[in-house]
């Protein structure tokens, strides 16, 4: 931008306040014509209250925001920004063109919805990304990931707006699919539109922001140019200080009996898989999209119905017709991906999804709820998990991801479960929450669990896993441990495991059940 040129958007000394608590702490942030302007922090650093500010959510309780130069103000005056978030609000038994209409509107031809005009206002939207469209009559249940990442951004240009605030596009997609995102939202840039980038992967942002901006406690703490830093700098202003060098210690499990034996297990068509969890360690279960290894923990966990093989725990064959419920009584327990649908209970207390169920404490189901041992142990659960805030009364709506996910790891670690099998244990959450988290599986690991994890983050599974499988096709392709579990070796060993089974998509996601 050259001197005198005024930004698109700039928030100037916002403040607001939930119940006297400061939310955003007199900060600033500045938008510039046809940048792509990264927004990072931890989670409660205030990110999500000032997009809502911006969004007219809520409204300010102190500073200006300036369009093009002139004060407006969002909660009465929509600006011309559209939201993208992470949970994309598309419907999937509608079509594409049927998603986009929800947004663009249906035309109308003689009183009647005209379908050919609704189908037509695809192929625009989608040109201005220079992104090839869909079939307007697909149903967006078919889409890939990156497909609907790209038709959520699609649909929100509708309304013609000046920029774009994307809220953890790549979350959910694997590499292949996040890297399709980054061109389209680079094409969007070169076209002319603004984009505020939030995100908590840093090293996507290298190859994509132009500028970033460091939120920290509500405040404004740093902005730079994204050539003139890096991931550690950035990290430091994020926490306040220089990331200490946390080295999680690997436990050598091998020399005990095993806790978990799957043999020839085949789910969903894919096997036979065949391999051993034993007490004390973690297991990383990687590979690429479609490769069974997320379906084999469902299927463990009794979500799903083996085919084939067996299960067995501390030497007894489970019944392969078991559901989650048994499952959960013989000692194994998962926390699923999808954290909202699939692991917490919206509505309820920080207390509540503590405590859901009483084959979690083994409580009967007619005793009151509310003992004073719960209550005990949710105020230190809370306490020793650093879950913020920590009154056990709150939603859990109201958490950070990183919060949330602590509440339900704390859940299943109460539970002092056999197997606790984990899908993207940090998918979505800050650096710091990471950290926290990686921390609350090894010592799960060390209180005598065998703990799996199924993670696309490859330095995930690098750092805190002792051993980890490679899956392919529903089959062991390979195995790593020790020093030769590098982050490189994964990846190399995945990328075998595609060209052996011919896929098109090479990703390192598990795959989507």
């Amino acid at each position: 931008m050259t001197a005198g040129t005024v930004p698109l958007l700039e928030a100037r000394s916002i403040t607001k306040r939930f119940f006297g608590a400061l939310a955003l702490d007199a900060a600033s942030f500045e938008l510039r014509a046809g940048e792509i302007h990264a927004l990072i922090g931890e989670n409660g650093a205030g990110k999500s209250t000032f997009i809502k500010i911006l969004a007219g959510v809520y409204q300010a309780d102190g500073g200006e925001i300036r369009l093009d130069g002139q004060v407006a103000d969002p909660a009465v005056d929509a600006l011309p920004l559209a939201f993208v978030h992470q949970d994309l609000a598309l419907v999937d038994d509608l079509s594409v063109g049927e998603n986009i209409a929800l947004i663009a509107g249906y035309p109308r031809k003689r009183g009647l919805i005209d379908w050919q005009a609704v189908m037509r206002q695809v192929a625009p939207l989608y040109a201005a990304m220079d992104v090839e469209p869909p079939d307007p009559e697909r149903l967006v249940v078919t889409l890939s990931l990156s497909e609907k990442a790209i038709l959520g951004i699609v649909r929100s240009l509708a309304g013609k707006p000046r920029a774009l605030v994307l809220d953890e596009p790549t979350a959910a997609l694997p590499e292949a699919d996040a890297q399709r995102l980054f061109e389209a939202i680079r094409r969007l840039r070169d076209a002319g539109t603004s984009i505020i980038y939030v995100s908590h992967r840093l090293n996507e942002l290298f190859g994509l922001a132009d500028r970033v901006t460091v939120f920290r406690d509500g405040r404004h703490v740093h902005t730079a140019e994204i050539r003139a830093t890096n991931p550690e700098r950035l990290i430091a202003q994020m926490l306040g200080r220089p990331l200490e060098s946390v080295e999680i210690a690997r436990h050598d499990a091998a020399r005990q009996p095993a806790a978990l034996r799957v043999e020839d297990l085949v789910v969903e068509g894919r096997g036979p898989l065949s391999f051993e969890a034993s007490p004390g360690e973690v297991l990383g279960l990687v590979g690429l999209r479609g490769g069974g290894q997320e379906a084999a923990g469902r299927a463990i966990f009794g979500a799903l119905t083996a085919d084939a093989g067996r299960i067995v725990l501390d030497g007894r064959a489970l019944p392969r017709t078991d559901g989650i419920g048994a499952r959960i009584r013989a000692g194994i327990v998962l926390l699923a991906g999808d954290r909202m649908r699939e692991s917490t209970f919206p509505g309820m207390t920080l207390a509540e999804n503590l405590f859901p169920n009483p084959l979690i404490t083994a409580r009967g189901l007619w005793q009151p709820r509310a003992t004073a041992t719960e209550r005990k142990t949710v105020h230190a659960r809370l306490e020793q998990f650093d879950v913020r805030p920590r009154n056990p009364g709150s939603l859990i709506d109201w958490l950070s991801g990183g919060n949330q996910q602590k509440v339900c790891l704390a859940r299943w670690l109460e539970a002092r479960a056999r197997v606790v099998i984990l899908e993207e244990p940090t998918a979505g959450v800050d650096i710091g929450a990471k950290l926290s988290i990686h921390q609350m599986l090894r010592k799960a690991a060390a209180d005598g669990a065998a703990v799996i994890v199924v993670s696309s983050d490859l330095e995930e599974v690098a750092a805190v896993c002792d051993r980890a499988l490679v899956i392919d096709r529903g089959r062991v392709a390979a195995e790593l441990a020790g020093h030769a579990m590098t982050m490189d070796a994964l990846i190399a060993r995945s990328s075998l495991g595609e060209r052996r089974s011919g896929a098109q998509d090479a990703t390192y996601l598990s795959d989507n059940v």
